[in-house]
C-alpha cells in the first residue's frame, strides 16, 4: 500500500468514522480504524458491531491495499502533523507515514480480522431532504430513554407510510413526535427502532450542503447515505409501544403562550435546585389569564407571573424541569399551544404554527 494525501483528507476521515470506534476491549482490531486504499480513493472504515461509518476521501494511489490503526494515537498523530503532502505506505505490518524528510512508523491490526462492512445494495432504497431529517432528529432524540435495561425506548421508531415519515421517541415520562410530508412514489414502507446514537451521529456528520439523504433498509439494520459517508446501525429488536394511545384527543385547559418567556421563567426556577441527584419540579398554577410558575427549596423561593391567552378550566399542575426545558429548547416557534386535562393527566406542547410536532409529558404528583 502506497499512498499521497493531504493532511485535510486524513483529518476529515478520521473525524467523520472515529465515533464508532469500540471502547471496549473484546475485539482488539475493533479500537482501529481501517485504512483501505482503492482506485484514486482512500476508504476510512471504523465499527463497534452496533454502528460502522465509512468515508471516502480523495487520494493519490500508487499501491493498493489496506491497514487497521490503532484509532486513538492515529488520530492524535494525524492532528499533530504538519500542513504538507503526506505519504502512507505500508509493509511488513508498519505503516510509515512520511512528511517533508521526516518518518513515523506506526504498527497496526490485522485486517482479516476487521468486520466487513456491508453496503445492503439490494435493500429497500428511500431518498430524504437533509434538512427534514435534521429538524426530525432535533425534536426527538432527547426523549429517548438512556437505561439500556429497556432497549426499545433507547431509539426512536422510524416510520414510512404513503407519503409520511414519523419519527416517536418516548422515555415512558415522556414523548415526542415528528411527522413529515415526504415523496413516496414506490410506495416503500418501513418501521423499525433506529438507536439513538445512531441518529445523534447521523445529525452531526450532515452537513448544510448535503441535499439530500438516502437510506437503505432490511429487517435488521439501516444505513444512511450523503455525500461521501455510509453509516450503517442495527436496529433494536422488540415491540416498540403503540404511542397514539397515550396522545390526548381533548383537554380541558389550553394555553398560548410565548416559547422564550416560558423557557426563560423556567430556567431561573431551576436555579435554585443544586442537588443534581432528583428532578427539580416546578409548579404551575393557571387562573383567569396568568400563569405562575414556583419553586421552593433549601435555597429559597421564585414565583413568577406570565400573562397567557387561556381556554377552558384553571389549573394546578407540576412538571419536572427537565421535560420542560429539553422540549422548549427544540421549538423553532415564537408561540406554544400547551394542553392539559387536569393535574394528574399528561400535558402536550405544541408549536403554534406547526401542526407536524407535538409533545407529551407526564405531571409530577406532589403533596
Amino acid at each position: 500500500m502506497k499512498v499521497f494525501c493531504s493532511k485535510d483528507s486524513l483529518i476529515t476521515g478520521v473525524n467523520t468514522v472515529q465515533k464508532a470506534v469500540s471502547n471496549k476491549n473484546t475485539l482488539p482490531v475493533l479500537q482501529g480504524i481501517l485504512l483501505k486504499a482503492e482506485g484514486q480513493t482512500l476508504i476510512f472504515e471504523a465499527t463497534d458491531l452496533e454502528i460502522g461509518i465509512r468515508c471516502v476521501v480523495p487520494a493519490q494511489i500508487e499501491q493498493e491495499g489496506v491497514v487497521v490503526l490503532p484509532a486513538r494515537i492515529f488520530s492524535d498523530l494525524v492532528r499533530k502533523l504538519p500542513d504538507a503532502p503526506i505519504e502512507l505506505e505500508f509493509q511488513n505490518d508498519v505503516l510509515n507515514i512520511n512528511y517533508y524528510e521526516s518518518n513515523l512508523a506506526l504498527r497496526g491490526y490485522d485486517p482479516e480480522e476487521f468486520p466487513l462492512l456491508p453496503d445492503l445494495f439490494e435493500a429497500e432504497t428511500f431518498n430524504l431532504p437533509v434538512a427534514i431529517f435534521k429538524t426530525m432528529i432535533r425534536q426527538t432524540t432527547f426523549a429517548c430513554s438512556t437505561e439500556e435495561s429497556r432497549p426499545v425506548f433507547t431509539g426512536c421508531l422510524l416510520q414510512i407510510e404513503e407519503g409520511n415519515l414519523r419519527l416517536i421517541a418516548t422515555d415512558t415520562h415522556r414523548l415526542a413526535y415528528r411527522i413529515a410530508e415526504i415523496e413516496n412514489p414506490e410506495k416503500i414502507k418501513f418501521q423499525g427502532i433506529i438507536p439513538a446514537k445512531t441518529l445523534s451521529e447521523i445529525y452531526r456528520l450532515l452537513k448544510d450542503e448535503d441535499e439530500t439523504l438516502c437510506i437503505r433498509f432490511n429487517e435488521s439494520q439501516i444505513l444512511f447515505q450523503f455525500g461521501a459517508v455510509q453509516l450503517l446501525s442495527r436496529l433494536i429488536e422488540g415491540q416498540f409501544p403503540n404511542y397514539k394511545q397515550v396522545i390526548p384527543q381533548s383537554c380541558q385547559t389550553k394555553l398560548l403562550l410565548s416559547t422564550k418567556l416560558f423557557q426563560d421563567s423556567v430556567e431561573r426556577a431551576s436555579l435554585l435546585v443544586r442537588d443534581g441527584a432528583h428532578p427539580i419540579i416546578i409548579k404551575l398554577s393557571i387562573e383567569n389569564e396568568r400563569l405562575s410558575i414556583v419553586q421552593t427549596s433549601e435555597l429559597g423561593k421564585i414565583s413568577e407571573q406570565m400573562d397567557v391567552r387561556k381556554e377552558g378550566n384553571d389549573l394546578k399542575i407540576a412538571f419536572n424541569s427537565k421535560f420542560l426545558l429539553d422540549v422548549l429548547k427544540v421549538i423553532d416557534s415564537d408561540e406554544i399551544i400547551f394542553e392539559l386535562s387536569g393535574s394528574y393527566s399528561p400535558g402536550i406542547i405544541r408549536p403554534v404554527d406547526d401542526p407536524n410536532y407535538l409533545y407529551l409529558a407526564l405531571p409530577v404528583r406532589t403533596a
